[in-house]
């Protein structure tokens, strides 16, 4: 443990951050364990890049748990098949009540790390690009 390396940090908040984004993601529609780790560079612009290694596990406990169900692609010719997630209703509940909880923590958040005056969670969102 660095606790002077960017990389420590950066981390720790990918740890707390993925679940809710691989659960974003699927929330679009099914994907797979690389297109979900290209999908999340995207839309965090980089910020946010797991591994594999960090993705398959989630998605895991998410089958295993009844958020997701997997389903293999095989329209892909002479490549392996690709396992293909899919979010149940429990999942696309999950998701919501997430995005709820992180809606609400984001202000207290950033007041607690800036020492500002609480802001709106308004004023931190960004626009959202198609």
């Amino acid at each position: 443990m660095e606790l002077t390396d960017v990389n420590y940090w950066k981390s720790l908040i990918n740890i707390g951050f993925t679940r809710i984004l691989v659960l974003k993601v699927l929330s679009i529609g099914p994907n797979h364990g690389y297109g979900i780790v290209k999908e999340l560079q995207s839309i965090t612009s980089g910020c946010c890049i797991p591994t594999l290694g960090t993705i398959y596990p989630i998605l895991k406990e998410l089958t295993q748990h009844g958020y997701a169900e997997v389903s293999e692609d095989t329209q892909l010719k002479g490549a392996q098949k690709r396992r293909v997630y899919t979010l149940t209703p429990s999942g696309l509940e999950a998701y919501n009540v997430a995005l709820e909880a992180w809606r609400a923590s984001i202000p207290y958040i950033y007041k607690a790390i800036e020492h500002d005056g609480l802001v709106s969670i308004e004023t931190l969102q960004m626009p959202v690009s198609k």
